[in-house]
């Protein structure tokens, strides 16, 4: 026999249980959230359970200060329940980056946290000459050694993405966090900063403290043969995942030898590398660090200028592994065979985006050629100019 509906008091809002209050709370804002406690008791109850601030994503976009309050008071009684934290700041705000610099430095001066997690992303406007070097400051207070009442160690600290930042990091900050932090298991330095400041020996140090590294994103300009090889040792958790990005630094740098990789894959024939070269880098440098040892699974070619041979290449090294291809180039028809070429070698190509108007009927060949491809939408192939952002998998006329 089915239950009886609810009557009368039972239909109310009060009826719900905490679990279910506390999972609706889970989707509203902080400042939401803040609003919703004042309703009741129990909802005020629910505002406060920890598993809400595990998880949590500091706003920093406006310049209200009863925001920057709520931000404090929050931070203050549940800092010690941040796990993973995400802070975004509108970075064109000097009120935003105050309060944002506000908070990485309460986080940092908890006696009891157990943060495990953090990404900061900037948005707005890079002001004029603004360098972000206190949040340089701020990091290196967030990465350093214990406050004398921490109440738990600190090593706790597991992923960091600093791509968002497009701020200068250096060596100090890093050593900091590779001294502080060993279990660390992912970091990002991948950001839009104009400048690298970040030493080979710096990331060869925090590879041989960090063995836990399942993934590491950073400049070519900061990896060497060194950091390949601590990489490939015995005693550490296997690598999964390397980026390394290319950029004007290659002018005046070395690559790293066919050996290093060589030892490295042999070591870790799972691993997955994502290749990057942006439009500084010098041309006749993307031949070069391209080489048929590394396993490459993600490559972008973001050079704005004529390229075909490097897309001829990679397919001829990377046919075995190649799984997404992002080119930014002008179109010729020697690189629309290499295209066509590229969807037919490389059998485990799922993403290709490329952002220059092609040939119809090359891309209904590229297309015919990797149907998966075009089911899944994971592609960008015009054969009309309009305007951007050009939509993935949206064509004219489909």
């Amino acid at each position: 026999m089915a239950d009886p509906e609810p009557e009368g008091d039972d239909l109310s809002w009060n009826s719900l249980p905490d679990h279910i209050v506390v999972q609706i709370f889970s989707y509203l804002s902080l400042q939401d959230k803040f609003r919703a406690s004042f309703v009741c008791k129990t909802w005020n109850d629910c505002f406060h359970f920890p598993v809400l601030w595990r998880d949590f994503v500091f706003i920093v976009q406006s310049n209200d200060e009863k925001e920057a309050i709520r931000h404090q008071k929050c931070l203050e009684m549940h800092g010690a329940h941040l796990k993973h934290v995400l802070m975004k700041v509108d970075q064109s705000e000097q009120i935003c980056r105050t309060i944002a610099r506000d908070i990485l430095n309460g986080i940092a001066n908890l006696t009891n946290r157990k943060l495990s997690s953090i990404k900061i992303d900037f948005t707005g406007e890079n002001p004029l000459f603004y360098a972000g070097a206190e949040f340089v400051q701020s990091l290196k207070l967030l990465f350093g050694r214990n406050p004398e009442a921490l109440e738990t160690p600190m090593h706790s600290l597991v992923n960091v993405d600093l791509s968002g930042m497009p701020v200068a990091f250096d060596d100090e900050m890093l050593n900091l966090l590779s001294q502080n932090h060993p279990l660390l298991e992912s970091l990002n330095l991948l950001n839009k900063v104009l400048v690298c400041k970040v030493s080979a020996n710096c990331i060869f140090q925090l590879v041989k403290k960090c063995r836990k590294l399942k993934k590491l994103f950073a400049f070519h300009s900061s990896m060497s043969d060194n950091t390949l090889v601590a990489l490939a040792e015995d005693d550490r958790t296997p690598l999964e995942e390397l980026g390394i990005s290319c950029r004007r630094e290659e002018k005046y740098g070395s690559d790293l030898s066919s050996e290093a990789w060589q030892q490295l894959v042999t070591k870790l024939p799972n691993l997955k590398v994502m290749l990057s070269f942006d439009h500084t880098c010098p041309l006749h440098r993307v031949s070069q660090i391209m080489k048929p040892e590394i396993p490459v699974h993600v490559l972008n070619l973001q050079t704005f200028t004529m390229i075909y041979e490097e897309v001829t290449q990679a397919t001829s090294f990377y046919k075995n592994t190649l799984e997404v291809v992002v080119l930014q180039t002008r179109n010729s028809p020697e690189l629309e065979r290499a295209l066509v070429n590229l969807a037919r070698r490389c059998a485990q190509l799922h993403t290709l985006c490329v952002y220059c108007v092609l040939k119809k009927d090359v891309v209904d060949e590229i297309l015919a050629l990797r149907p998966k491809m075009k089911e899944d939408k994971t592609y960008i192939l015009k054969w009309q100019a309009q305007a951007e952002p050009w939509v993935v998998g949206v064509e004219e006329g489909d």
